[in-house]
Parts: C-alpha cells; sequence; structure tokens
C-alpha cells in the first residue's frame, strides 16, 4: 500500500521544478558513466511509499537527464535510497545520440544505466525500428535485448523472433528461435542468427533455410549476402536450383558467377530424373549448365528397381542449356567402371547422353552381359528403359560366351552390332574379317564337335544365351571339328582372352580412389589363346579402327543353306549352321 504526502503547492513547487537535484545540493556537471548523479524535474512532488521503500512521487513533465541522456514521462517514483533508480509511468521516452525508445513503463537504474522498458516497446536508430513488448536496454554499451517476440522493420527487410539483441555502435543484430527474415532478394528462416545493418550480411548458428531466386538453400552454419546473394554454409549444406539437389558439408554460391562449390560428402541430384552424382568435391556453373564432380564420383541412375552405377576419376555433367525440357550428357573419364546387375563394363572415357540413351565408350573398352564377353577400339551402347538394347562396336571386335560346359564361343572380326532383348544377346551381325568358334552339344553334358568359320560377314542367332545357328555370307569357309581330334590350340581364336577376373563387381565400382588408378588386377591370368603367350592380344591394331560414327549397315538376306552334318573344306556363299542342344547339326527349317 502507497501513501503520499503532499509536501508544497504545484505554484510553489514549479518554482523549483526547473532542477530538482537530491543530495547535499545541486551537484556540479560530471562526465557521463556509472554513478553520475541523476537530474530530474516535473510539475509536482509527492512523497510517500513504493514496495516497501521511501520514494518521492513526481507528477507532470517529469524530465531525467544524465550526461547525453534524456528521459522523459508522465510520472516517475524516485527512490530515496537510491536516487539514481526511478520507476517511470506513462509515455516513456528515452533518447540518446543516434537512438530512441518508447514504452508504457520503465524502470531505470541510473548508475548501472540499465533501462527496463516495458509494453508497446518501440526502438529506433537510423539504421531500423524495433517493436516488442519488453526490452532491457543497456545506455553505456548501446545494446537492447528482447525476450517477448520482436520485429525489426529497416529500409528493405523485415526481422521476427522470440528473442533478440541489438548493439547500436556495430549494428549487429542477433537473434534466437523463430527467426524469419524477409528482404528484396530472400527470405530466412533460422534457429539462430546474427545480421549486420550495414554489411547486410546474415549469419547463421543452427538450422537455417534460405529461400531466395537462386534457389533454396539449407545448412547449420554459414554466413549469406542479402544484397550479392554470395553464400557460404557449412554443416549438412544444400541448396536447390531449378535443375540439382546440391548437398555438401561446404557449399559455397557466387552470384555474379552463378558458380556453386561443394566440398566433403557432395551429392548433385538431378531434378528432372532419378540420376544422383556423389563424390567428395563438386563445382557448378549454372549459368553455362556445367557440373564437375571428383573425388570418388559416383553417378547412380534408378528405373524399375535396378541402378546403374558409373564411377570414374572424374564425372561433367552438361545440360542442355537451349532446349530445358531435354536432358543433357555425362562425361566420364580415366578409368571408367560400370556396374548394373545385367551389365558390367570397363574402359577409359565415356559419354554418357541421357536424352538418347546412348553410351559412347572409348580407350580399351570391356563390356560383360550375363555370361557374354565383348570387346573392342570402341563401343557404342543404345539402352532402352535403362536396360541394353544394342551395342555397336567398332575395330579389333571380339565376343565371346561361355556355356553349360564352359565351352568358350567365340566370334571376332572388324566391326559387330549385338541385340539384346530383356538384357539377353539375341543377335550378333559381324561386318568384315568375320571369324567364329562355336560349340555344338548334346543336352548339357557332352560336346558334339566344334564350329569353325572364316567370312566377310556373319550372323548369329541366340536364345536364352545360348548360339542356336550362324549364316555366313560373302564366301564363307567353315568345317566342324570332331571332339577327339580337338586340341586346345584349335579351342582359341587368335587374340581370346577370357577376363572374367576384371569383370566390376558393384563394390569395386563404389570403392574410394585413390594412389594408382585403373581397375584392380586380376587375381590369375585371363584365360587366354595359346598364340598370345598368356597376354592379352586384343589390343587395337593400327589401321583397323572404325570410327564410331559410322553406321553399320544390316547384312543382307542369306539365299542359300546348307546341311549341317557336311564338313566342306570351302563353303558355299550364305550358309546357315543352326547349332542344337539334342540333334547336332541339321538343315535350317528341318
Amino acid at each position: 500500500m502507497m501513501k503520499f504526502t503532499k509536501i508544497g503547492l504545484v505554484s510553489l513547487f514549479s518554482l523549483f521544478s526547473v532542477i530538482l537535484a537530491f543530495g547535499q545540493g545541486t551537484p556540479a556537471p560530471a562526465p557521463q558513466g556509472n554513478g553520475q548523479p541523476v537530474e530530474v524535474s516535473a510539475n509536482t512532488l509527492q512523497s510517500g511509499r513504493y514496495n516497501g521503500e521511501e520514494v518521492r512521487r513526481l507528477l507532470g513533465n517529469v524530465v531525467m537527464r544524465q550526461g547525453q541522456t534524456t528521459l522523459t514521462s508522465d510520472s516517475a517514483y524516485q527512490y530515496v535510497s537510491d536516487r539514481n533508480k526511478l520507476e517511470v509511468f506513462g509515455n516513456v521516452h528515452i533518447t540518446q545520440p543516434g537512438m530512441d525508445a518508447t514504452s508504457a513503463t520503465a524502470s531505470y537504474d541510473g548508475t548501472r544505466r540499465i533501462a527496463n522498458m516495458r509494453g508497446g516497446v518501440t526502438l529506433r536508430d537510423e539504421q531500423m525500428t524495433l517493436t516488442t513488448p519488453s526490452l532491457d536496454y543497456d545506455l553505456n554499451a548501446k545494446r537492447a535485448y528482447y525476450t517477448q517476440a520482436g520485429n525489426i522493420v529497416g529500409p528493405d527487410y523485415t526481422i521476427n523472433s522470440q528473442l533478440g539483441t541489438y548493439t547500436s555502435d556495430d549494428k549487429v543484430l542477433t537473434f534466437k528461435k523463430n527467426i524469419k527474415y524477409v528482404g528484396q532478394n530472400a527470405e530466412v528462416l533460422s534457429d539462430t542468427m546474427s545480421y549486420n545493418t550495414v554489411t547486410k550480411v546474415v549469419e547463421f548458428f543452427g538450422p537455417t533455410t534460405i529461400k531466395s531466386p537462386d534457389g533454396t538453400l539449407f545448412a547449420n552454419r554459414g554466413t549469406y549476402n542479402t544484397v550479392t546473394r554470395e553464400s557460404n554454409f557449412r554443416g549438412n549444406a544444400s541448396i536447390k536450383t531449378p535443375d540439382y539437389l546440391i548437398r555438401g558439408e561446404v557449399l559455397t554460391y557466387d552470384k555474379t558467377k552463378e558458380y556453386y562449390t561443394a566440398s566433403r560428402n557432395v551429392s548433385m541430384t538431378a531434378i528432372k530424373d532419378t540420376t544422383v552424382i556423389t563424390g567428395q568435391t563438386a563445382l557448378y556453373w549454372r549459368a553455362r549448365g556445367r557440373a564437375k564432380v571428383y573425388g570418388s564420383p559416383v553417378m547412380r541412375t534408378i528405373e524399375k528397381r535396378d541402378t546403374m552405377y558409373l564411377s570414374a576419376d572424374t564425372l561433367v555433367s552438361v545440360e542442355n542449356v537451349k532446349d530445358k525440357t531435354k536432358k543433357g550428357k555425362l562425361f566420364a573419364y580415366h578409368d571408367v567402371r560400370i556396374f548394373k546387375s545385367d551389365l558390367q563394363g570397363l574402359c577409359d572415357s565415356l559419354t554418357y547422353d541421357q536424352n538418347d540413351s546412348i553410351i559412347y565408350m572409348s580407350r580399351n573398352p570391356r563390356l560383360w552381359a550375363n555370361k557374354n564377353q565383348m570387346t573392342a577400339d570402341s563401343v557404342i551402347m543404345q539402352l532402352r528403359s535403362n536396360t541394353l538394347d544394342q551395342m555397336r562396336m567398332f575395330g579389333n571386335s571380339f565376343a565371346i560366351s561361355i556355356d553349360t560346359l564352359e565351352n568358350y564361343n567365340q566370334v571376332k572380326g572388324r566391326n559387330m552390332t549385338a541385340r539384346f532383348a530383356d538384357g539377353k544377346i539375341r543377335r550378333i551381325d559381324v561386318n568384315g574379317n568375320a571369324e567364329s568358334l562355336y560349340f555344338a552339344l548334346q543336352g548339357d553334358s557332352a560336346t558334339m564337335g566344334m564350329n569353325r568359320a572364316v567370312c566377310s560377314d556373319m550372323r548369329m542367332m541366340f536364345q536364352d544365351g545360348q548360339v542356336q545357328y550362324i549364316t555366313f555370307l560373302e564366301q564363307p569357309d567353315a568345317k566342324l571339328i570332331p571332339p577327339h581330334e580337338l586340341q586346345d590350340p584349335d579351342k582359341r581364336l587368335k587374340g581370346f582372352v577370357w577376363r572374367s577376373d576384371e569383370k566390376p563387381t558393384r563394390a569395386f565400382v563404389l570403392e574410394k580412389r585413390g594412389g594408382k588408378k585403373g581397375p584392380a588386377k586380376p587375381k590369375d591370368k585371363p584365360v587366354a589363346a595359346s598364340t598370345s603367350k598368356g597376354k592379352s592380344s586384343n589390343k587395337p591394331s593400327a589401321g583397323t579402327t572404325a570410327k564410331p560414327k559410322a553406321s553399320v549397315a544390316s547384312p543382307p538376306k542369306p539365299t542359300t543353306q546348307q546341311p549341317a552334318q557336311q564338313q566342306p573344306a570351302q563353303a558355299k556363299p550364305a550358309r546357315k549352321l543352326p547349332l542344337l542342344k539334342g540333334g547336332g547339326f541339321k538343315k535350317a527349317g528341318s
């Protein structure tokens, strides 16, 4: 309960209300600082008690001055025991150079120079306006802090948060909980953040999302310049552009160059499809539509519950900047590895046209499709629904398949075209210098003989991965060798190398790269032709390579057939030799 005693008439009090000093007389002016006496004036003075302490009640046009700080209000209580402390009520207004604040009520400690402002608080300086239900303001440090949801309005931005601190001298705002920044170029949602009203730089220290014309960014730590839109993010950082979702432990963005970088556990996910590229470092030139990933990079393409993995020392993705509706190309170079459930491959460099689903392989390409192995100087693969549909081989082409008795069926030539159905080989066309070596089986338990043929062109038809018959074109020379006459050198064409130990596994494609480049060496030497002395002889030969851009025409239809049981030294043109499991060789159609 408060009691007050009127100690003077208003008219008399107003005579000395110009300056009302407390203490022994009116003190001389002192430098601004802690403990400097407070000068107060008012229209009316009353004495009484407040909160159990003796106070003096100041009424009407209350003015308090302390150094360069001025406080005005409708009324105030001044504690007699500590005359630098006041409780201020009604239209409170505090001013000091570069800042002013208003509220409904306030408590002021002139010794510590701290004002606790309550009720509709507004703080202004030349950079911004802050509104909040309550505010504590340190006049010495020129630092304001609030704990009951503040709203800050600047020339071109607004900021809302649950907790906040503002230092007027360095123009830095610090926020916590439920932060939302809205500016001309971005919207920022964060948990812990600071904002410099001069440099316009946002620095965040907790989970943060930034939405801007450049994309949606997320990180746990970093900086963002709201004017230049330059970014530097750390900790599970990501940015989503119209073309990619880029992730990494560290991510930077340069708006002027439209240039992104990501490092450590990087992933780039294409927005248009299910392609994901991972690695340790990624560079992305958005305007040019070009991305480069290195540091054990791997591309994953997922379709119909199957995934194709492709890795190399470096992967480069190039978008179709002229037509955004179309997919771009992927370039992989040095030590390329491919793994898919029905297809594996190795080469030095590769180009993947994702729009046409065509893969170009060069420099010692080796491929495996189920039980078939194919090699050439260069290879072009056509995919359909992410499954191998056609393979064209150019220069020193060699195909090997293994049957149920582990015999090696072989065909070689200058160029080949292999066609597949449901991932299984169904036909091979050989164009130029064709040679074949195939074993005829009786059931799955005995070899009936080996057919060896040489001609210009030939065609082989397959069923369930096994050769059904061969059609020879252009002056064939074929013979069937009985099993008892077979010698090991007869079972291999020149240049034969069975590379099963080189066939890449999923783990080999995904393994971390480092040290010496290239596929792992096989534990045992590859099975090779006896004439090759244990070394691979299917390296490109000078003058025989056909350029990949050359088209391979389908061979003409055969004109005649020869019964398979004959063993002529010189066969007639266009002969078809069926290779059947039960009845040996027989005439096609019989």
